[in-house]
């Protein structure tokens, strides 16, 4: 078995097309007609002279979620909705820990997450809320668990095209049992709440 599943310079491909993913389907959302073939275009050939040419990725970081191998053997990749590099879906959170709270930003989101016209679709609050509270949860414990419960207080609506600040943190422990709560901020206003329960696994 080679020692990681792909090379770093194919993980590194496998995220720039993530992204040039993520800037087309903006894009369907913003053009029309012979400008979004154009867009299309550019952004097609940007992606075929990476596969061409992979020194056009350079200076390349290196992989925020370069595959790997399961204790079993298996190739296991990050497809976490929120938070993998590969994964289209995700708007790509950046998050740290501060005792504990779960401290993320995210943004400025486009339109294919939008609800009412200029605002953040509310399911989608409910997943940047899940997900952050979950990982408060999992830094505290050190271990994965599910969501049981997760009720969310809708404040004010959440503005597309702003950086959002998402905090989330445990406040009880109870045998299997984690409870945590959380907001979802842009700038000063406390768009939404959220309060919830975790389950660890028998």
């Amino acid at each position: 078995m080679d020692a990681e599943p792909e090379t770093e310079a194919d993980s590194v491909l496998a995220e720039y097309a993530a992204e040039a993913c993520r800037r087309m389907a903006a894009g369907l959302l913003e053009h029309t007609g012979s400008e979004l073939r154009s867009f299309l275009g550019a952004e097609t050939a940007r992606l075929r002279a990476a596969l061409d040419d992979p020194a056009t990725l350079e200076p390349a970081e290196a992989p925020h979620d370069p595959p790997r191998f399961s204790r079993k053997g298996h190739v296991v990749i990050n497809t976490n909705p929120v938070t993998s590099h590969r994964n289209v879906l995700a708007p790509l959170l950046t998050e740290k820990f501060d005792g504990d709270w779960a401290i993320a930003t995210v943004g400025p989101l486009s339109r294919q997450f939008q609800g009412p016209r200029g605002k953040l679709h509310g399911g989608y609050v409910g997943v940047l809320l899940d997900q952050v509270l979950w990982d408060a949860v999992f830094h505290r414990l050190g271990a994965a668990s599910f969501t049981r419960t997760l009720n969310i207080t809708y404040e004010s609506p959440v503005p597309l095209g702003e950086e959002l600040t998402i905090e989330g943190r445990v406040t009880s422990v109870d045998g299997r049992k984690t409870f945590a709560e959380g907001e979802l901020r842009c700038g000063d206003t406390v768009c939404a709440r959220a309060e919830g329960l975790w389950v660890s696994p028998r």
